[in-house]
């Protein structure tokens, strides 16, 4: 079934990280409603909101909504019931900190959002194509920038330490993400045969010029990806080509016309225009990236264990058909209808 990205992406991805816990205790879950969250109900008109405005984008996609009890339906419908949820849990977190979303603030997101698309025509028309109305938008909105001030109070106290910052820059598992390789442009014409690959290696030695490579390579590669530019590859670095043309690649000098290579593809001649020479940041360089990558990776931890946390202390009940745990449990094979007696059970029958 096609995937769609329900309501401008944002309903499901608070789910995304969400610890669902079981309710316990003698809370009960009143008529009408699907959870209840600390003394707050979630109300089945809630849900039955989100569900409509995820048929809507479907629809609007050309998808089908999943039918009701299939497992597919079971899964959105786990997801619904933890967005709204956790929705309450931020609402509450929110509360507490006496902290809002405004109006004007939606009203100035939106505007980025117009702009970003190029033009209200253009967001109308994503709006409708997504099958969600501004209201349904603006509401989404407040949602998730209510979590983006909630997320940074509780991450606000997240430090990172010199220490951690030159630990990862020292260990060797992050080694390759400050080296960088050697790398070299280069161009080619690729021909189906040796002979060819010669009459090509003349041509350009006797004109190495940018006029000549794009004329020969028009007129004789076969590799449709390069033949239009003059055959340029652009920059690349080992391992990304085949072995033996790597090999010839990275051995030519500047400026070199090769000998036909051949390959798995056909018969090569390649030039190398520029090579530029590996490098690796050094930590002075690199410890401001570095540190801004841990305190976001500490932000994040501290997020997930305050939303656990919230969902422990909430002590969650769901109504019956609603728990995310159950909806989206697989059946044990014991218990499968199609499953068959062993051996020995049916010969004691």
């Amino acid at each position: 079934m096609k995937r769609v990205i329900v309501a401008a992406m944002v309903l499901l991805a608070f789910a995304a990280s969400a610890v669902v816990l079981a309710g316990c205790g003698e809370k009960k879950v009143p008529s009408g409603s699907v959870a209840v969250v600390g003394d707050v109900s979630v109300t089945q008109q809630q849900f039955d909101d989100v569900v409509a405005q995820a048929k809507a984008s479907y629809a609007a996609q050309g998808a089908d909504f999943p039918a009701v009890d299939t497992p597919q339906y079971d899964q959105l419908k786990a997801r619904i019931v933890d967005y709204l949820v956790q929705t309450e849990l931020i609402a509450q977190k929110a509360a507490e900190l006496g902290v809002e979303v405004t109006s004007k603030e939606v009203d100035e997101r939106i505007a980025a959002i117009v702009k970003q698309v190029g033009g209200q025509k253009k967001y109308d028309a994503l709006l409708k194509k997504q099958g969600v109305t501004e209201e349904d938008l603006r509401g989404q909105l407040e949602v998730q920038m209510l979590q983006d001030k909630v997320r940074k109070d509780v991450g606000k106290d997240t430090a990172v330490t010199a220490e951690e910052v030159k630990a990862f820059y020292d260990n060797p598992d992050n080694k390759a993400q400050f080296d960088v390789s050697d790398t070299v442009d280069a161009r080619h014409v690729l021909v189906t045969s040796k002979a060819k690959a010669l009459v090509v290696q003349r041509l350009l030695e006797a004109d190495p010029s940018d006029a000549n490579w794009a004329k020969v390579a028009k007129k004789y590669s076969i590799d449709p990806g390069s033949k239009g530019s003059g055959g340029s590859l652009g920059s690349f670095g080992k391992g990304r080509m085949v072995p033996e043309f790597e090999k010839v690649a990275f051995g030519l000098k500047v400026g070199d016309i090769s000998a036909p290579v051949k390959t798995q593809f056909g018969y090569h001649v390649i030039e190398v225009t520029k090579k530029t020479p590996g490098s690796t940041t050094t930590f002075e360089e690199a410890k401001a990236g570095i540190e801004e990558r841990l305190k976001i990776e500490g932000q994040t931890a501290a997020w997930d264990t305050w939303l656990a946390d919230a969902k422990t202390a909430a002590a969650i009940v769901y109504a019956p058909g609603f728990n995310p745990i159950e909806l989206t449990a697989t059946p044990s094979p014991a218990a499968s209808p199609a499953s068959s007696p062993s051996p020995s059970e049916s010969a004691t029958k």
